[in-house]
Parts: structure tokens; C-alpha cells; sequence
């Protein structure tokens, strides 16, 4: 299978589903296999977990660019363009790049059935692998265990905080989904962030006797510090008062696992550097402030906690609460309670998503004075001061409306 243009291949590439799902890896190393992919010559870092795996995937890549080394980023999901999920060297590739791969890949592999997530996995490894790249950072997507990101041979897990989400494949109970996400260990060192005791045992039990740093080991005050060799820097809202509260753990746990990989390596790590870079990177639709509106893709309790503490210890409140979110995600009635609180009026748009919920049954669970209406335009057109959140695709969708403001 060849295409001809970049269209041809994302039209390919819609109609794979972007939430189709199989599990297991077999797939995966039958086309790692194919492509002669068995492993990167760059130094692999895999992050997994509920929360933070984004940003803290987009730190590691600021810090290590930052210390002069040739990266590859990989994350999910995207919120305008699929071509967000593959970076190389802090920047988005070109179509004709995209369509390269493209069809590289599927010479090779198109018998073997890969679902939408797995084929852009091994597009990534496939352009990393030409690259000449010093560390490649690979977010998973789901889980650990059965995630497609997991076939790839990696030098150090970094292990974000763990809770409640993806239920219906990974598990009812946090045990069980910290046991899938505990899929990624045991085969090299790994960091972790702060954990409940029964995730961190886990974790423990799952690798096999490599080395587990934690950043609860690092604790100072009010924040962390996190030691490399001689040097050492200490990351606490006073260092970083540019990030929201919750951005403080992920900058830091990306902080520890650069430190474990410059020691390892025998990389550098400045402090100073650190410290700047971790203050001033920061990442569409994660607390960002564009004028009147305020966009957060929050969406799942742990997350959407996160977000209240930050707002309700800064005194902040919206005139309107923008809020829309996924049917098989979890909205804990104390979580509405709190984003009630946030705002005057709340709106809840229509979504152009299977996925999504029904707009007029989630505004009912807001209580009176909440309204559906019929898309997110429709939404914005009131005045005042807005809160956007409960889901990436509400923050893409945000997005879509105004590229401009994309950082």
C-alpha cells in the first residue's frame, strides 16, 4: 500500500478508528520486526501512568534539549493535528516526512493488521531510528502491560502517579490498573512519582530487582530536590512560579529522571538550566491563559482535582464553567461539586465525538441553572471569564477555533 499524499494517508489512517483498541503486543513485534526495529540506538525513556504523562514527557524533552542532546519525542493523544505526536528536536516534521514513514511502514507491514495507535508507534521508531538521536522520550498511551510503546526495549521507566482511569480495560480498582501500568517494569531502572503505598508496592514487587527512585525520597519543604552527582536543584513554587501547583510533581519527577539518565550517561546537568527550563516550558491546553479564557484538559478524578486545588488555593472564579468530557471516564460527584463552585453559570457544548457525552444528561448532573447547547462556538459566545475543561478533545476542539493561540 503506497499513498500518494499526506491526505491519502490520514484519511488511511481516520478510518483505522481513532479510539480502536486490541490488546497485546504481538503486532507490534511482528512489524518492529519487519522494519528491523528491534531496538533504537538512541537512549529510550518510557513514561507511563494516569496523570502527567504528557507534560512530564515534554520536560524531559526541554531538559535534555536544553543540555545539548538530539531528541525524539512521541505523546498522545494530539489536539489539532496528528502530526503534534512525533517531535524531533523540539519541532513537528513536515508532511512529506509523515508520508515517508507512511509508506515505509506499510510496504512492510500492511498485512499486519496495526491499529491506529500501533502504526503511528512505529512510524516514530521507524523516523527516531534515522534521526541520529541522542534520547528518544515515549509516552504510552494506555496502560503498560498491553501499550503498544511497551515492545519498544527502553533504558529507564518513568512511572507518573497513578489513579482511576480507563476502568473498563485496565481494571476496577487502583491495584489492578497500577498492576497494568506495573507492565513496564523489569526490564531496566525506572523513576517513579508520588504513589498510594499499595501502587508503590507494586511497583516494587514488578521490577525484579532493578533500581527504584522515588521522588517522595527527594521531599524538601515544600517541594523536591533532586541530586545529580555533585549537583543538585531544588524545584518548589518559589522556583517555579510561572507553573500551576500540580505542574510542580511533574516538572520535578522529569527533573529525577534526567538526573538518573545524566549519570548513567554521563550527561551534563546544570542546576541553573534546569531550573529555567522547567519554569518556562509549558504546553497547550495544560493551564494555559489565553485572555478571558483559561484551558485545562484535566479529565479524569485525579486530574480534575488537581485543577480545583490549584484554582481554590489561588481564590480564583469564572463566570462560566465550559465543561464536556468522555462517556466511559469517571465524573465523582464531588469532582462537580467542586467545578460548580469554580464558576457562576456552567455550559455544556455538543461534541463531535461517539465518545463524548450527551451534552443535556452531563448539564444535568451540574444541577439547576446549568444548560447544554449545541457546540463549543455556541458555548463561547457568552461574556465574561471562562473555565475549558474535562477533556483534551474539549481543549482541542478550543483549539481548532483559535490555532493562533497554540504554543
Amino acid at each position: 500500500m503506497t499513498f500518494a499524499t499526506f491526505a491519502e494517508f490520514k484519511t488511511h489512517l481516520d478510518g483505522l478508528g481513532l479510539f480502536s483498541m486490541q490488546l497485546g503486543l504481538e503486532r507490534m513485534h511482528e512489524a518492529m520486526g519487519l522494519m528491523g526495529l528491534a531496538r533504537l540506538p538512541a537512549v529510550v525513556a518510557h513514561v507511563v501512568g494516569t496523570n502527567g504523562k504528557g507534560s512530564t514527557s515534554g520536560f524531559l524533552d526541554a531538559l535534555a534539549r536544553s543540555h545539548g542532546l538530539a531528541t525524539g519525542l512521541y505523546v498522545s493523544p494530539h489536539l489539532t493535528c496528528v502530526r503534534e505526536r512525533i517531535r524531533v528536536r523540539g519541532g513537528m516534521l513536515p508532511e512529506v516526512d509523515w508520508l515517508a514513514a507512511a509508506n515505509a511502514v506499510m510496504d512492510r507491514c500492511a498485512g499486519v493488521g496495526l491499529t491506529y495507535f500501533e502504526l503511528l508507534t512505529v512510524m516514530a521508531l521507524w523516523i527516531f531510528e534515522r534521526e541520529e538521536l541522542d534520547l528518544v522520550v515515549l509516552e504510552a498511551g494506555l496502560g503498560g502491560t498491553h501499550d503498544a510503546t511497551c515492545a519498544v526495549p527502553a533504558d529507564l521507566a518513568v512511572l507518573t502517579p497513578v489513579g482511576m482511569d480507563h476502568e473498563q480495560v485496565l481494571g476496577p480498582t487502583l491495584e489492578s490498573i497500577a498492576r497494568d501500568k506495573a507492565g513496564a517494569l523489569g526490564r531496566c531502572p525506572a523513576v517513579t512519582g508520588l504513589q498510594e503505598p499499595c501502587v508503590l508496592e507494586i511497583f516494587r514487587q514488578a521490577g525484579a530487582g532493578r533500581p527504584l527512585w522515588s521522588l517522595a525520597d527527594c521531599r524538601a519543604g515544600d517541594g523536591f530536590r533532586i541530586q545529580a552527582g555533585a549537583s543538585s536543584v531544588l524545584l518548589t513554587p518559589a522556583t517555579l512560579p510561572a507553573q500551576p501547583p500540580y505542574q510542580l510533581h511533574n516538572a520535578a519527577l522529569a527533573a529525577l529522571a534526567w538526573s538518573r539518565l545524566a549519570e548513567a550517561r554521563g550527561w551534563q546537568f546544570d542546576a541553573d538550566l534546569c531550573t529555567q527550563v522547567l519554569g518556562e516550558t509549558r504546553f497547550s491546553g495544560r493551564f494555559c491563559r489565553h485572555g478571558r479564557v483559561l484551558v485545562d484538559g484535566a479529565h479524569n478524578p485525579m486530574g480534575l482535582a488537581a485543577l480545583c486545588e490549584a484554582l481554590e488555593s489561588a481564590g480564583e472564579h469564572f463566570d462560566l464553567l465550559v465543561f464536556q468530557s468522555m462517556r466511559d471516564k469517571t465524573l465523582e460527584p464531588s469532582i462537580v461539586k467542586r467545578l460548580r463552585a469554580l464558576a457562576t453559570q456552567v455550559v455544556v457544548p455538543g461534541l463531535a465525538l461517539d465518545r463524548a457525552c450527551d451534552a443535556v444528561e452531563l448539564a444535568a448532573r451540574f444541577g439547576p441553572g446549568a444548560r447544554a447547547v449545541r457546540d463549543l462556538p455556541t458555548a463561547l459566545q457568552e461574556d465574561g471569564t471562562v473555565l475549558l475543561c474535562g477533556s483534551l478533545y474539549l481543549a482541542g476542539a478550543y483549539y481548532e477555533l483559535f490555532p493562533e493561540q497554540l504554543l
